[in-house]
Protein backbone atom coordinates (compact mmCIF):
# COMPACT_ATOMS: atom_id res chain seq x y z
CA UNK A 1 0.00 0.00 0.00
CA UNK A 2 1.34 3.41 -0.96
CA UNK A 3 2.41 5.88 1.68
CA UNK A 4 3.22 9.58 1.69
CA UNK A 5 6.88 8.86 0.86
CA UNK A 6 5.82 6.96 -2.29
CA UNK A 7 3.62 9.84 -3.42
CA UNK A 8 6.49 12.28 -2.93
CA UNK A 9 8.86 10.10 -4.98
CA UNK A 10 6.34 9.64 -7.82
CA UNK A 11 5.68 13.35 -8.15
CA UNK A 12 9.20 14.64 -7.47
CA UNK A 13 8.12 16.85 -4.57
CA UNK A 14 8.86 16.74 -0.87
CA UNK A 15 6.82 14.91 1.75
CA UNK A 16 5.99 18.33 3.20
CA UNK A 17 4.46 19.42 -0.10
CA UNK A 18 2.41 16.21 -0.30
CA UNK A 19 1.23 16.86 3.25
CA UNK A 20 0.23 20.40 2.30
CA UNK A 21 -1.85 19.10 -0.59
CA UNK A 22 -3.52 16.53 1.66
CA UNK A 23 -4.29 19.22 4.23
CA UNK A 24 -5.52 21.60 1.51
CA UNK A 25 -2.84 24.17 2.34
CA UNK A 26 -3.27 27.35 0.32
CA UNK A 27 0.44 27.82 -0.51
CA UNK A 28 0.69 25.09 -3.18
CA UNK A 29 0.58 25.79 -6.92
CA UNK A 30 -2.32 24.36 -8.88
CA UNK A 31 0.03 22.33 -11.12
CA UNK A 32 1.69 20.58 -8.18
CA UNK A 33 -1.63 20.11 -6.44
CA UNK A 34 -3.06 18.40 -9.53
CA UNK A 35 0.05 16.20 -9.94
CA UNK A 36 -0.10 15.04 -6.29
CA UNK A 37 -3.85 14.42 -6.45
CA UNK A 38 -3.38 12.33 -9.61
CA UNK A 39 -0.71 10.20 -7.88
CA UNK A 40 -2.99 9.71 -4.89
CA UNK A 41 -5.81 8.50 -7.14
CA UNK A 42 -3.49 6.29 -9.20
CA UNK A 43 -2.03 4.50 -6.17
CA UNK A 44 -5.22 4.37 -4.12
CA UNK A 45 -3.40 6.08 -1.25
CA UNK A 46 -5.70 6.46 1.75
CA UNK A 47 -5.12 9.49 3.95
CA UNK A 48 -4.65 8.72 7.63
CA UNK A 49 -7.35 10.96 9.07
CA UNK A 50 -5.97 10.80 12.60
CA UNK A 51 -2.52 11.83 11.39
CA UNK A 52 -4.02 14.78 9.52
CA UNK A 53 -5.93 15.88 12.59
CA UNK A 54 -2.92 15.59 14.86
CA UNK A 55 -0.77 17.50 12.39
CA UNK A 56 -3.20 20.38 12.93
CA UNK A 57 -3.00 19.93 16.68
CA UNK A 58 -6.69 19.03 16.85
CA UNK A 59 -8.94 16.00 16.59
CA UNK A 60 -12.07 18.04 15.84
CA UNK A 61 -13.84 15.80 18.35
CA UNK A 62 -15.46 16.77 21.64
CA UNK A 63 -16.44 14.36 24.39
CA UNK A 64 -19.72 14.65 26.32
CA UNK A 65 -20.15 12.56 29.45
CA UNK A 66 -23.67 11.37 30.23
CA UNK A 67 -24.72 9.25 33.20
CA UNK A 68 -26.96 7.10 30.97
CA UNK A 69 -29.42 7.35 28.09
CA UNK A 70 -32.29 9.40 29.47
CA UNK A 71 -34.87 11.71 27.94
CA UNK A 72 -33.92 14.44 30.42
CA UNK A 73 -30.66 14.92 28.49
CA UNK A 74 -32.17 14.78 25.00
CA UNK A 75 -32.54 18.51 24.43
CA UNK A 76 -29.09 19.31 25.81
CA UNK A 77 -27.41 16.59 23.72
CA UNK A 78 -29.24 17.69 20.57
CA UNK A 79 -28.18 21.28 21.17
CA UNK A 80 -24.54 20.28 21.71
CA UNK A 81 -24.55 18.06 18.60
CA UNK A 82 -26.05 20.75 16.39
CA UNK A 83 -23.73 23.56 17.45
CA UNK A 84 -20.63 21.36 17.42
CA UNK A 85 -21.44 20.34 13.84
CA UNK A 86 -21.81 24.00 12.88
CA UNK A 87 -18.26 24.54 14.14
CA UNK A 88 -16.93 21.55 12.21
CA UNK A 89 -16.66 19.21 15.20
CA UNK A 90 -18.04 15.78 15.90
CA UNK A 91 -19.24 14.68 19.34
CA UNK A 92 -18.37 11.49 21.19
CA UNK A 93 -21.06 10.54 23.73
CA UNK A 94 -19.55 8.89 26.82
CA UNK A 95 -22.00 7.08 29.15
CA UNK A 96 -20.73 6.76 32.73
CA UNK A 97 -23.62 5.13 34.65
CA UNK A 98 -22.25 7.12 37.61
CA UNK A 99 -19.23 4.83 37.80
CA UNK A 100 -16.16 6.70 39.05
CA UNK A 101 -13.67 4.42 37.31
CA UNK A 102 -15.45 4.90 33.98
CA UNK A 103 -15.49 8.66 34.45
CA UNK A 104 -11.76 8.64 35.17
CA UNK A 105 -11.11 6.69 31.97
CA UNK A 106 -12.99 9.30 29.96
CA UNK A 107 -10.90 12.09 31.49
CA UNK A 108 -7.81 10.28 30.20
CA UNK A 109 -9.05 10.86 26.63
CA UNK A 110 -7.88 14.45 27.08
CA UNK A 111 -4.42 13.33 28.13
CA UNK A 112 -4.21 11.02 25.12
CA UNK A 113 -5.32 13.88 22.83
CA UNK A 114 -8.17 11.75 21.53
CA UNK A 115 -10.60 14.62 22.13
CA UNK A 116 -10.10 18.39 22.07
CA UNK A 117 -12.42 19.11 24.97
CA UNK A 118 -14.76 17.48 27.45
CA UNK A 119 -18.28 18.53 28.42
CA UNK A 120 -19.45 17.19 31.78
CA UNK A 121 -23.09 16.71 32.66
CA UNK A 122 -24.06 14.87 35.86
CA UNK A 123 -21.14 13.18 37.64
CA UNK A 124 -20.57 10.54 40.30
CA UNK A 125 -17.79 12.42 42.06
CA UNK A 126 -15.87 15.66 42.23
CA UNK A 127 -12.74 16.14 40.15
CA UNK A 128 -9.99 15.47 42.66
CA UNK A 129 -7.44 15.53 39.84
CA UNK A 130 -8.66 18.84 38.41
CA UNK A 131 -5.25 20.53 38.62
CA UNK A 132 -3.78 17.83 36.41
CA UNK A 133 -6.75 17.64 34.06
CA UNK A 134 -7.01 21.33 33.26
CA UNK A 135 -3.54 21.28 31.73
CA UNK A 136 -4.55 18.48 29.34
CA UNK A 137 -7.46 20.11 27.57
CA UNK A 138 -10.64 22.14 27.79
CA UNK A 139 -13.28 21.05 30.30
CA UNK A 140 -16.63 22.65 31.10
CA UNK A 141 -19.53 21.48 33.25
CA UNK A 142 -23.24 21.92 32.47
CA UNK A 143 -24.16 21.54 36.13
CA UNK A 144 -23.02 23.49 39.17
CA UNK A 145 -19.90 22.06 40.79
CA UNK A 146 -19.18 23.19 44.35
CA UNK A 147 -15.58 22.01 44.58
CA UNK A 148 -13.22 22.35 42.85
CA UNK A 149 -14.02 25.53 40.96
CA UNK A 150 -14.10 24.46 37.33
CA UNK A 151 -15.55 26.23 34.27
CA UNK A 152 -19.35 26.04 34.43
CA UNK A 153 -22.32 27.08 32.30
CA UNK A 154 -25.34 25.69 34.08
CA UNK A 155 -29.01 26.18 35.00
CA UNK A 156 -29.52 27.57 38.51
CA UNK A 157 -31.66 24.64 39.58
CA UNK A 158 -31.77 25.59 43.24
CA UNK A 159 -33.24 28.97 42.38
CA UNK A 160 -36.00 27.26 40.39
CA UNK A 161 -36.70 24.78 43.21
CA UNK A 162 -36.98 27.59 45.74
CA UNK A 163 -39.27 29.63 43.49
CA UNK A 164 -41.51 26.63 42.83
CA UNK A 165 -41.92 25.57 46.48
CA UNK A 166 -42.37 29.18 47.60
CA UNK A 167 -45.18 29.74 45.09
CA UNK A 168 -46.92 26.52 46.11
CA UNK A 169 -46.76 27.52 49.78
CA UNK A 170 -48.13 30.98 48.98
CA UNK A 171 -51.05 29.31 47.15
CA UNK A 172 -51.94 27.51 50.36
CA UNK A 173 -50.69 24.08 49.26
CA UNK A 174 -49.57 22.01 52.24
CA UNK A 175 -49.09 18.45 50.95
CA UNK A 176 -46.31 18.13 48.37
CA UNK A 177 -44.11 15.17 47.49
CA UNK A 178 -41.22 14.97 45.03
CA UNK A 179 -39.31 12.25 43.22
CA UNK A 180 -35.70 11.82 42.13
CA UNK A 181 -33.48 9.26 40.42
CA UNK A 182 -30.72 9.32 43.05
CA UNK A 183 -30.87 9.79 46.80
CA UNK A 184 -29.69 12.75 48.86
CA UNK A 185 -26.23 11.30 49.49
CA UNK A 186 -25.54 10.85 45.78
CA UNK A 187 -27.21 13.82 44.11
CA UNK A 188 -26.51 17.53 44.48
CA UNK A 189 -29.81 18.40 42.80
CA UNK A 190 -31.70 16.11 45.20
CA UNK A 191 -30.07 17.83 48.18
CA UNK A 192 -30.92 21.24 46.73
CA UNK A 193 -34.54 20.18 46.27
CA UNK A 194 -34.67 18.88 49.83
CA UNK A 195 -33.19 22.10 51.24
CA UNK A 196 -35.74 24.23 49.41
CA UNK A 197 -38.61 21.89 50.27
CA UNK A 198 -37.81 22.05 53.98
CA UNK A 199 -38.01 25.85 53.99
CA UNK A 200 -41.71 25.66 53.16
CA UNK A 201 -43.05 22.18 53.95
CA UNK A 202 -41.01 20.73 56.79
CA UNK A 203 -38.68 17.77 57.13
CA UNK A 204 -37.93 15.61 54.11
CA UNK A 205 -38.57 11.95 54.87
CA UNK A 206 -37.78 9.36 52.23
CA UNK A 207 -40.75 7.09 51.57
CA UNK A 208 -43.23 9.70 52.80
CA UNK A 209 -42.68 12.94 50.90
CA UNK A 210 -39.53 12.08 48.93
CA UNK A 211 -39.09 9.03 46.68
CA UNK A 212 -35.96 7.86 44.86
CA UNK A 213 -35.06 5.38 42.12
CA UNK A 214 -37.77 6.80 39.86
CA UNK A 215 -37.09 7.83 36.28
CA UNK A 216 -38.84 7.20 32.96
CA UNK A 217 -42.47 6.70 32.00
CA UNK A 218 -42.54 3.07 33.12
CA UNK A 219 -40.98 3.82 36.52
CA UNK A 220 -43.46 6.62 37.12
CA UNK A 221 -46.39 4.47 36.07
CA UNK A 222 -45.49 1.54 38.34
CA UNK A 223 -44.52 3.73 41.28
CA UNK A 224 -47.80 5.68 41.18
CA UNK A 225 -49.97 2.56 40.97
CA UNK A 226 -48.27 0.87 43.90
CA UNK A 227 -47.56 3.85 46.15
CA UNK A 228 -50.99 5.43 46.19
CA UNK A 229 -52.84 2.25 46.93
CA UNK A 230 -51.51 2.78 50.47
CA UNK A 231 -50.32 6.39 50.73
CA UNK A 232 -52.71 9.33 50.73
CA UNK A 233 -52.58 11.31 47.49
CA UNK A 234 -50.94 14.74 47.99
CA UNK A 235 -52.09 18.00 46.48
CA UNK A 236 -48.95 18.28 44.32
CA UNK A 237 -46.45 15.75 42.95
CA UNK A 238 -43.21 17.23 41.65
CA UNK A 239 -41.65 14.67 39.29
CA UNK A 240 -38.00 14.76 38.23
CA UNK A 241 -38.74 14.52 34.47
CA UNK A 242 -41.67 15.07 32.13
CA UNK A 243 -41.75 11.44 30.97
CA UNK A 244 -41.83 10.33 34.62
CA UNK A 245 -44.70 12.76 35.25
CA UNK A 246 -46.59 11.31 32.28
CA UNK A 247 -46.17 7.80 33.68
CA UNK A 248 -47.44 8.95 37.07
CA UNK A 249 -50.53 10.46 35.48
CA UNK A 250 -51.22 7.20 33.64
CA UNK A 251 -50.68 5.06 36.75
CA UNK A 252 -52.95 7.22 38.89
CA UNK A 253 -55.69 7.15 36.24
CA UNK A 254 -55.74 3.36 36.51
CA UNK A 255 -56.51 3.53 40.22
CA UNK A 256 -59.14 6.22 39.85
CA UNK A 257 -57.37 9.58 40.25
CA UNK A 258 -57.59 12.40 37.70
CA UNK A 259 -54.92 15.00 37.10
CA UNK A 260 -55.98 18.59 37.85
CA UNK A 261 -59.05 17.30 39.68
CA UNK A 262 -57.62 15.15 42.44
CA UNK A 263 -54.03 16.43 42.37
CA UNK A 264 -51.58 18.54 40.36
CA UNK A 265 -48.34 17.30 38.81
CA UNK A 266 -45.24 19.30 37.88
CA UNK A 267 -42.47 17.91 35.69
CA UNK A 268 -39.01 18.89 34.47
CA UNK A 269 -37.62 19.32 30.98
CA UNK A 270 -40.32 21.11 28.97
CA UNK A 271 -40.73 18.04 26.75
CA UNK A 272 -43.72 17.25 24.49
CA UNK A 273 -45.25 15.14 27.30
CA UNK A 274 -45.98 18.29 29.31
CA UNK A 275 -47.69 20.03 26.41
CA UNK A 276 -49.66 16.96 25.36
CA UNK A 277 -50.92 16.19 28.88
CA UNK A 278 -51.14 19.85 29.88
CA UNK A 279 -49.06 19.90 33.07
CA UNK A 280 -46.59 22.47 34.40
CA UNK A 281 -42.87 21.93 33.97
CA UNK A 282 -39.49 23.57 34.46
CA UNK A 283 -37.33 24.40 31.46
CA UNK A 284 -33.64 24.22 32.42
CA UNK A 285 -32.68 25.96 29.16
CA UNK A 286 -30.59 23.29 27.41
CA UNK A 287 -31.02 25.03 24.05
CA UNK A 288 -29.27 28.10 25.50
CA UNK A 289 -26.62 26.19 27.42
CA UNK A 290 -25.61 23.97 24.48
CA UNK A 291 -24.28 26.70 22.14
CA UNK A 292 -22.73 28.63 25.03
CA UNK A 293 -20.80 25.51 26.08
CA UNK A 294 -19.55 24.80 22.54
CA UNK A 295 -18.49 28.43 22.04
CA UNK A 296 -16.60 28.38 25.34
CA UNK A 297 -14.82 25.08 24.86
CA UNK A 298 -13.59 26.14 21.40
CA UNK A 299 -12.38 29.52 22.65
CA UNK A 300 -9.31 30.64 24.60
CA UNK A 301 -11.44 32.09 27.39
CA UNK A 302 -10.30 31.33 30.94
CA UNK A 303 -12.43 30.45 33.95
CA UNK A 304 -16.16 30.93 33.47
CA UNK A 305 -19.11 30.66 35.85
CA UNK A 306 -22.44 31.41 34.20
CA UNK A 307 -25.75 30.53 35.87
CA UNK A 308 -28.82 30.52 33.62
CA UNK A 309 -32.18 31.17 35.26
CA UNK A 310 -34.64 28.32 34.51
CA UNK A 311 -38.23 29.04 33.47
CA UNK A 312 -41.22 27.62 35.33
CA UNK A 313 -43.86 26.98 32.66
CA UNK A 314 -47.32 26.95 34.19
CA UNK A 315 -50.14 25.05 32.55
Amino acid sequence: MANIRDIAKMTGVSKTTVSRVINNHQYVSEDIRAKVQAAIEETGYVVNGNAVKLSNGKNYTLGVTLPYNSSCYDRLVNSLLFHAREKGYQVLLLPTYYDEKTESEYYSLLEKRMIDGLVLTSRASNLDNWTKLKSKGRIVSTEKVADPKIPMIFPDRKKAYDQLFCELAEQGVSKVIFTNKRDLAQSTSARDKADCYQKYFGEVIEGQNFFTGIESYDNGYCWAKETFKELQLPEVIYANADDTAAGIISGLEEIGFTHKKDYQIIGEGNQPYSRLLNFSTIDFLPTEIGPAVIDYILSDQGMINVAKEPRIIKR
